[in-house]
């Protein structure tokens, strides 16, 4: 079977928030989407891995709880040219998720173990948890070994050329906790 893949990732104008274009790409890669999946964006912030998500999947929801991003994540959305069929909830999860979901990525940590127990209850086929604190990756990585999720955890670390006395220096950017897994353990 032959694919085409698009474009891995959409520019920071297009799709403006914290998570970045780089890190947002390797997200894609490990949630593993397919056409007709139900993605589920956990604390989904400005929308930046929602529309992403949307761009390979029919349907995503988008959970947030600040209504501030919720407006981000809905102009975002009318800017943008991604034609997945993206709903938007402001709530605080695990309140407002759905009943089921192919694909979960966790961008919001707050109340993780409702959400976690959420995961458990609709077992979807990935999720991924990004962490840019380092005890809630210690957290999640424990959570994720408690519940067998199989987790796979990876620390991201992205530098940008910047020029500097007119030659190239590597400006780093805040690394990234990626914790992926399988709940069930793959099974």
């Amino acid at each position: 079977m032959v694919t085409t893949m698009g474009r891995i990732s959409l520019p920071e104008s297009t799709a403006p928030g914290p998570t970045k274009p780089a890190v947002r790409a390797l997200v894609l890669w490990k949630l593993d989407l397919e056409p007709d999946d139900h993605v589920v964006d956990v604390g989904a912030g400005t929308g930046a891995v929602t529309l992403e998500a949307a761009q390979v999947a029919d349907r995503v929801t988008a959970i947030e709880r600040d209504p501030d991003r919720v407006a981000a994540i809905r102009t975002n959305r009318e800017a943008s040219t991604v034609e997945g069929t993206v709903s938007v909830t402001q709530a605080v999860a695990p309140e407002g998720l759905p009943d089921a979901a192919d694909a979960v990525f966790v961008g919001g940590t707050r109340n993780l173990d409702g959400v976690l127990d959420w995961i458990e209850q609709v077992a979807p086929r990935t999720v991924v948890l990004n962490a840019a604190r380092l005890e809630t990756a210690v957290r999640a990585i424990t959570e994720f070994r408690a519940r067998d999720f199989d987790p796979e955890i990876r620390r991201i670390a992205i530098g940008t050329g910047q020029e500097l006395a007119g030659e190239t220096a590597i400006e780093p950017q805040r690394p990234v906790y990626m914790i992926a897994g399988t709940p069930g353990g793959g099974a």
